[in-house]
Formats: structure tokens, C-alpha cells, sequence
């Protein structure tokens, strides 16, 4: 993976990474209604193992496509601050607190 493609690559892993997770809460009950009978004991371990598993990609999963999504705009952001071949070429927002005491 380049320096150049990887804002980019980060941000489509962020966002398949939360829809993904989107679509694992909301299908995974459903699914096991469907594929295993009820009222039978292994129909309960079932619904409790799925249970715990959407329980933690409910707390991992959306959090972590929207890091990464974050992660990739920053990204996009530092490179864009960090074109231009000399330091002179870059875009200052801020002074080191000894340069403003000096122009003052």
C-alpha cells in the first residue's frame, strides 16, 4: 500500500468496517431465529453465544469504522498541510510561542 492510497484505503475500511457491523446487529437475531428451531435447549446456548457476539461487535465495531474513518480524514489532512518541497512552501496556522514573543 503507497503513502498515497492509504487515506484513502483506511477511510473504505472504516466505512465497510461500521456498515459492516451496522449489518451484523441487525441480521445476526434474525438469522438465528431462522436457522435454529426454538424451545429446544440447544436453541438457548445458540441464542446466548449469538447474544454475547453481538453484544461486543455492538461495542467494537461501529466505534472502530468511525476511528478509522477519522483516521483517514486526518491523514488526507496532514498531506495536504505537508505538500511543497521547502518548509516555506507550507501553510503556518500556529507560531512556536518563542517566535511570537521575538515578532512582538
Amino acid at each position: 500500500m503507497s503513502t498515497e492510497t492509504m487515506p484513502t484505503t483506511v477511510i473504505w475500511w472504516g466505512a465497510g468496517t461500521a456498515v459492516g457491523g451496522a449489518l451484523v446487529i441487525v441480521l445476526t437475531p434474525m438469522a438465528m431465529y431462522v436457522m435454529v428451531p426454538p424451545n429446544t435447549e440447544q436453541w438457548q446456548s445458540a441464542i446466548m453465544t449469538m447474544d454475547v457476539l453481538v453484544q461486543v461487535a455492538r461495542a467494537v465495531l461501529p466505534p472502530l469504522g468511525a476511528a478509522l474513518i477519522a483516521a483517514g480524514l486526518v491523514m488526507r489532512y496532514i498531506d495536504r498541510r505537508l505538500q511543497g518541497e521547502r518548509i516555506a512552501d507550507r501553510p503556518r496556522r500556529w507560531r512556536w510561542p518563542d517566535d511570537a514573543r521575538e515578532q512582538a
